[in-house]
């Protein structure tokens, strides 16, 4: 019980950081990391150390699910339309952070060992941080498919990077020979059997999906498959991101209808499991270290920014992208968390037995990289949020319930629905009917007020009493009305109001005028007009996408 009140905490309190930051037009990434920083060890800590131990399930989990969500924003004709664009983007970057670090740590301390182990931390980046800024602000674009690809390649070839360059740095400090075989091993195990465990379950998961109509049941299916592949990643000791991001691939290239429905499904949860991660990640962060960072640290954060975005640009060059990748993607890949940090960690281990100087460099990694994360979990997404505004991708990606959140009645209701008067008779009422296309019409009195409303199927009905036709006015043939509306009331509302009601027609109001009807509500029209706006900001999204001038 204590478990569940400390992470309804953490979800309030983020939720509320998030919406703060938005005032500041900061993404709520940066305010769920603020208040678990401030609720974390550093300052208040009502979240202690050991509790956070405790909430880390947590956190493997929200990473297994994002590294699914990345995986299925992987399409194959993704990596077509862009060629070798991405993998030459990715090993540039990558090598490009690498150099930079390496040679301006070498340059400081004049230690070759040093240098390649800093080095080493610098690739790997915080593929969580870029990507729920990515679903926070609704983009699509090419930039953001460029985002999504190089965020879930980064870290197999940061693992393969880190290998090489400790290989390396402990033979500078020991002088042994050391096998490129055995340098290469573990790291090549690694990603190849997450990648194979990510494949095999993908497949797994979506022969299972086919099966299953709802979503809600598609839901679970896709929730059990990435907590099985975390599971078995971590017992194996795999890359849980690797695993799963194959994951996510392997299902939406393969099965992309069950995968559409999966992907709405877990969207539908996310921003829960996004504000627990990330709140968790801020009460992680220890602010004491960053009086240690020193110049060291400060050479870092300087190197690694400039040489991810120059790395990313030349690749971006070379493989002939667009102007907006050129020129963005370097700024949307800064974040470094876990993965560096876990990396340290993993070195600090190698580095130790080696004598005093490996003693002194794995301080030096662990305390540096523990300081610099604090800077790039809030300087990351402020980075992405930057290059996917200038890239005009913000608010692309939307869905009709989007849409929906942001209107009020008034702003699609029919103000030109058909009205009939009370005393219309019915062989004036079928020339409405006839020279129209609605199903619905109001009954007004002389004042127009709404009294009731004829359908179509009502008039059908009428018909059955043929000798009374002549005497029948629209008072005699109209239904009474179910409910109204007012124009302020938000669009949400009054759709959830109709779907109780089970029905298809509203008919609206206005209250400061005696009730007189102002309009129609049509849920039929409602829809396709929201779908028609969908379709053509994702038309205009496609045209930026594959016409932007290089």
């Amino acid at each position: 019980m204590e478990m569940l009140f400390f992470v309804a905490i953490a979800i309030i309190f983020g939720f509320i950081g998030g919406k703060l930051v938005h005032l500041l037009k900061l993404p709520g990434v940066v305010g769920y990391l603020l208040a678990g920083l401030i609720l974390g060890p550093s300052f208040l800590n009502v979240f202690s150390l050991p509790l956070l131990d405790k909430l880390e399930v947590f956190t493997g989990f929200a990473l297994s699910l994002i590294a699914f969500i990345i995986g299925s924003e992987m399409k194959l004709n993704t990596f077509k339309e862009m060629g070798k664009g991405i993998g030459v983007i990715t090993l540039l970057e990558s090598f490009g952070a690498f150099a930079l670090v390496a040679s301006g740590v070498y340059l400081l301390t004049h230690k070759l060992y040093f240098a390649l182990v800093f080095g080493a931390m610098a690739p790997a980046s915080a593929p969580a941080g870029t990507v729920a800024v990515l679903q926070e602000y609704k983009a699509k674009g090419r930039l953001t498919s460029a985002l999504y690809a190089v965020v879930g390649l980064d870290d197999g070839l940061a693992i393969m990077i880190f290998a090489l360059a400790i290989a390396l740095a402990k033979l500078s400090l020991t002088g042994e020979e050391i096998s490129t075989v055995s340098v290469l091993r573990g790291p090549v195990v690694e990603i190849f059997g997450s990648v194979a465990l990510g494949a095999v379950v993908g497949v797994i998961t979506g022969y299972c999906c086919r099966k299953i109509p709802r979503e809600d049941g598609i839901l679970a299916v896709s929730l059990g498959s990435v907590m099985i592949c975390a599971g078995i990643a971590n017992y194996l000791h795999f890359s849980l991101i690797l695993a799963n991001l194959t994951l996510g691939m392997v299902f939406v290239n393969l099965f992309s209808a069950s995968n559409r429905k999966a992907y709405r499904a877990v969207q539908s949860i996310s921003l829960p499991i996004y504000i627990i991660f990330f709140f968790v990640a801020g009460a992680s962060l220890q602010i004491k270290l960053l009086p240690a960072m020193g110049i060291l640290g400060l050479v870092y954060v300087v190197c690694r920014i400039v040489g991810l975005i120059g790395g990313a640009f030349l690749g971006a060059t070379l493989s002939k992208q667009n102007s907006i990748i050129r020129k963005y993607l370097g700024l949307g890949i800064l974040s470094q968390a876990g993965v560096a940090i876990g990396l340290a960690v993993l070195a600090a281990g190698e580095l130790e037995p080696l004598g005093k100087a490996g003693e002194i460099l794995a301080v030096a990694v662990v305390n540096t990289i523990a300081a610099t994360t604090i800077l790039f979990e809030i300087i990351g997404p402020i980075g992405t949020r930057f290059a996917i505004s200038k890239a005009g991708e913000v608010g692309v990606n939307i869905t009709e319930e989007d849409l929906i959140e942001t209107y009020n009645v008034a702003d699609v209701m029919d103000t030109e629905s058909p009205v009939i008067p009370a005393g219309a008779l019915l062989s004036d009422i079928i020339k409405v009917v006839s020279n129209t296309d609605n199903f619905y019409y109001s009954v007004v009195d002389n004042d127009k007020k709404l009294i009731g409303a004829i359908t179509l199927d009502g008039i059908r009905k009428t018909f059955t009493i043929q000798e009374l036709n002549d005497w029948l006015v629209a008072l005699d043939i109209m239904e009474p009305i179910v409910a109204s509306i007012t124009p302020d009331i938000a669009l949400a509302e009054a759709l959830d109001k109709m779907k109780r009601l089970d029905i298809e027609y509203l008919p609206v109001v206005d209250s400061n005028r005696n009730d007189e009807l102002i309009g129609v509500l049509n849920t039929r029209a409602v829809h396709r007009r929201l779908s028609a706006e969908i379709l053509n900001k994702q038309r205009q999204a496609d045209i930026a996408y594959g016409l932007q001038p290089a």
